[in-house]
């Protein structure tokens, strides 16, 4: 019998770590801990917020901040989107913190849907802090980062954007 199931994630050159409780023998828990590495031991960070976006640059292209919801506790996290031509006949996807085959079919919704055409772009994704997210709410900021980045518009600092995205509309019969 398993009592809990405990992980403990985070980028290898980064000084903060998420301790995910994923299952205690009543479930499913699915919620999360934000610690800081120091001197004397694993420090709790009491706003994760506060810190997975307090260095974001001024405004820049390619940059959204999105809300998450980790177990119970909704966190904002910065996501960054790099587009750029592809040297090869067939463009790179690469992401740190999502999952791949979300960002093929996000991309193909905006090239279908928005008219982008992102056949010849390299794309890389990142979620700032080396947090894994697996929350449908953050499909409109993985977009809006990508076109931003193509585009090389910024989205305004103060902005925070939720939203999922269906790729598949149903047509109405007359």
């Amino acid at each position: 019998m398993v009592d809990v199931v405990l992980y403990l994630e985070g980028e290898r050159y980064f000084t903060y770590r998420i301790l995910r409780g994923v299952k205690n023998r009543f479930g499913s828990t699915n919620e999360i801990g934000m610690f800081e590495m120091e001197g004397e031991g694993m420090t709790e960070i009491i706003n994760p917020s506060e810190i997975l976006i307090s260095e974001r640059e001024e405004e820049p292209a390619g940059s959204v901040i999105v809300s998450t919801m980790e177990g119970t506790r909704p966190i904002l996290v910065e996501l960054q989107a790099l587009t750029t031509q592809t040297l090869f006949g067939f463009p790179r996807r690469t992401t740190n913190g999502i999952d791949f085959n979300r960002l093929t079919l996000l991309m193909a919704v905006i090239e279908k849907r928005v008219g982008l055409s992102l056949s010849n772009q390299d794309a890389y994704l990142n979620v700032v802090g080396g947090i894994k997210i697996n929350e449908p709410g953050i499909d409109l900021g993985i977009i809006l980062s990508i076109c931003s980045s193509f585009k090389n518009k910024p989205i305004p600092k103060d902005i925070v954007v939720i939203g999922e995205v269906r790729f598949n509309r149903r047509s109405k019969k007359s």
